[in-house]
């Protein structure tokens, strides 16, 4: 059982890339390319941006074929919910679609997870006194972290492999916790993820060849949601385990550390439009990875800044988890905000030396994405 799964890396592995390889040839014959005329876009020449129907085809293409011999409560409402996602992400890559009825299917997404599927959080694990929360509370919680997981995710999708890479990095942590616990169904997900993801890293590396696209960049939320909701689940009925300890609520600190990212960068920047009266959605080049390009990074720099902060992250929920969870939290939000200060002096000084007067926050209608045609932000 555990040499099948091992497999499927280089299975998914090789499977997305030569998939990948197909998408590139009929999107050159089909003309289906992110053009780079639109304000909104940094990159300078049109690059298909499909990638996300290689990983989502491979990806269903093996459960379909192999997870049936594991046990998954909700599997089936989980490939549908995956399903409208797909086509949701494909028609906003090929057409556009409003980002208010794209919300409105992720809504749907959200509320069969958690009222078809039943993948909900049940517990804050002590966290401010709270224990297990009354059903409706744990629907709406975890219907707002669905949300708020799957358009992180979209958002950073930004510069050439970050969000792949972020996607990387939570798929291999949490697939070992998960093959510790013997969860072999998720560890599926997570090995079979970590091939697929791998195998469009490798296109997608500056001079990027194909871009991951809503279609990629939605699912990706959508699995690491799946992932993190179930990690803090099972870490709350068995708290002895490989990243968490006798403390009751490690495992939403380590959960949320190696989502932190996406997660505190789409709420500053919503915060940051907000604040200037304008829509949450509202396109702009605010978001962390595009003020890193700001400093001179190259895409593949900016990446690797933000993944090495991530893993920092990951860290220190790793050092502090003996300690309760509210400072847990208290300590993954300081470093994030330090490193924050720390980029918004390096800009200031940029930009000093430069003779701009600009603030390092001030909100412009730039490109909003190199990697995701139509992120909405």
């Amino acid at each position: 059982m555990s040499a099948s799964i091992i497999l499927m890396f280089p299975v998914a592995c090789a499977l997305t890339s030569y998939s990948i390889r197909k998408v590139i040839y009929v999107a050159d014959q089909k003309h289906l390319f992110d053009e780079p005329t639109e304000s909104r876009k940094i990159h300078k020449t049109s690059t298909p941006n499909l990638g996300g129907v290689a990983i989502f085809a491979t990806m269903l293409g093996a459960s379909f074929l192999l997870l049936p011999n594991y046990h998954m409560e909700g599997m089936r409402y989980i490939c549908a919910c995956a399903l409208l996602l797909f086509f949701m992400g494909l028609t906003d890559d090929l057409v556009g679609m409003n980002p208010y009825k794209k919300m409105g299917f992720e809504v749907i997404v959200a509320l069969l997870m958690t009222l078809a599927a039943d993948v909900r959080i049940t517990s804050l694990q002590g966290f401010m006194g709270i224990g297990m929360l009354p059903y409706p509370v744990s629907v709406g919680l975890t219907t707002v972290f669905i949300l708020l997981l799957i358009n992180a995710v979209n958002l950073i999708d930004g510069i050439n492999c970050l969000a792949g890479s972020i996607g990387l990095l939570n798929c291999v942590i949490f697939g070992l916790q998960f093959w510790q616990l013997r969860e072999y169904a998720y560890v599926f997900i997570c090995v079979t993820m970590c091939g697929c993801l791998a195998g469009f890293l490798y296109h997608n590396r500056t001079p990027a060849r194909i871009f991951m696209g809503d279609t990629g960049s939605l699912f990706l939320g959508f699995v690491l949601s799946l992932l993190s909701i179930r990690f803090v689940e099972i870490n709350a009925t068995t708290p002895h385990t490989l990243l968490t300890s006798p403390t009751a609520g490690s495992g939403i600190a380590v959960a949320l550390s190696l989502l932190i990212i996406p997660i505190y960068d789409t709420l500053r920047v919503f915060f940051l439009r907000i604040k200037k009266g304008k829509s949450p959605f509202h396109a702009d080049r605010n978001h962390i990875h595009h003020l890193l390009l700001d400093l001179g990074l190259s895409h593949m720099q900016a990446t690797s800044t933000l993944v090495l902060v991530n893993i920092a992250a990951f860290g220190i929920a790793l050092a502090t988890i003996r300690l309760s969870l509210e400072f847990q939290l208290l300590f993954l939000l300081a470093f994030v905000l330090v490193m924050n200060r720390i980029l918004v002096m390096a800009l200031s000084r940029q930009r000093a030396r430069s003779g701009k007067e600009k603030p390092a926050f001030t909100t412009t209608v730039v490109p909003a994405s190199n990697t995701a045609a139509s992120n909405v932000a």
